[in-house]
């Protein structure tokens, strides 16, 4: 999956979230670290490691 992309989207309101599981938290870590409009995004940590990453209000 194309993280970088994918965090364009939720913030321009195209996608609703993001599920990241643990073994693809590396890629999406990479991606956020260099997204430049983090605020704009929030995780929502569930059992087993699951995020799921939605558009702050």
């Amino acid at each position: 999956m194309d993280y970088q992309q994918a965090l364009i989207d939720l913030r321009d309101g195209a996608i609703d979230e993001i599920a990241v599981d643990p073994e693809n938290f590396p890629a999406f870590q990479k991606a956020w670290s260099s997204f430049p409009y983090q605020n704009t995004v929030r995780g929502i940590a569930h059992r087993a490691g699951k995020v799921t990453y939605v558009r702050a209000k």
